[in-house]
Order: C-alpha cells, then structure tokens, then sequence
C-alpha cells in the first residue's frame, strides 16, 4: 500500500557551518598544493568542482555529501575542522590519542594558563549574561561557545599530564 504523504520535507537542513568548514579545507588544501580544484574533486571520485561545489551549496537540496566523501576529504586534508565542527554541534569535545613525545613542565605550565585564562572567560561570560536575570539566544551561544573553549583548553592540560614520565624519587634525591 502507498502512502500519499510526502516524506521528502522530513528531510534535515544542510548544517551551513560544516559545509563551510569543509570548504575552507578543501581551498586551502588546494592553495596548498597548487592543485586544480577539479583534481580534488577527481581525487575523492567526483565528476568535476562543479559537482563538490553543488554537495557543499546550503541551498542544493538534492545533493549532499556522503560520509565516504567527508572521510576523503580529511584524510586528503589532514584536517580535522568539519569533524570538530560536528562534536561541538552535540556538546562533545575532540580529543586526540596520539601519543607524542614527554610533556615538558614549559609545555605544562602554559597549557595550564591557557585553560584558566578559557575558564576566566567563560565564568565572565555566565557572570555578564545572567545579570539581568535572563538569557537570551545570543547570550547562550556566547555562555555555550566559551565553555566549549574552557573545556577543550581543560582536555588538551589533561592530555599533557597524560604524557608526563613521572621520575623515579630515588633517582630525583641523589
């Protein structure tokens, strides 16, 4: 049995933000490595720029970026924004697993000024927005914006402490 109801207007907006952020890599990208824009497009399996530009146009309803696609493209890239931009859009934080080489104290101490200078801004930001009793949209994006940087400031301190080779105490008294 068929329905007379059209599905089609269930259909989600495409998210103006990630189309941007996946623009600005791919011009970037391609600014980079003098590389023609239609290459890229060839690169990750797609007719031609004008096909990728239709996929990353707000207002082209009938094509969008697949996820093969996107994954392409930050692997090309070696850039992480587009994803970023989506774990911001749910409340998450990006961290990474990469293990680098020993925190250094230099290294740990500006991290931590960072991440308190992020959490200075975001406790005035609440402070200044709740004033009147009220908040406004502008204010919860400004208040949601600041604690997202606090928090990444916060994650990336942690990740550093993560990486310290504590010394052993004996070796450290001698």
């Amino acid at each position: 049995m068929t329905s007379n109801y059209d599905y089609r207007g269930n259909k989600r907006k495409k998210e103006h933000g990630l189309l941007v952020s996946i623009r600005k890599d791919i011009l970037s990208f391609c600014k980079k490595e003098n590389m023609e824009k239609d290459i890229f497009a060839h690169t990750i399996g797609l007719a031609s720029w004008g096909s990728l530009e239709n996929k990353l146009k707000r207002t082209k309803d009938d094509t969008d970026i697949t996820i093969t696609e996107l994954l392409h493209i930050q692997e090309l890239t070696k850039s992480h924004a587009p994803l970023k931009y989506m774990c911001e859009m749910f409340g998450f934080v990006m961290t990474s697993t990469e293990t680098d080489e020993e925190t250094t104290v230099e290294e740990l101490n500006s991290l931590s000024d960072k991440a308190q200078m992020e959490s200075n801004e975001s406790w005035a930001e609440i402070k200044k927005a709740s004033a009147d009793g009220k908040f406004t949209v502008e204010e919860k994006e400004a208040m949601k914006k600041e604690a997202m940087e606090a928090l990444e400031a916060k994650q990336k301190e942690l990740n550093a402490i993560e990486k310290i080779v504590p010394v052993d105490i004996e070796e450290y008294e001698e």
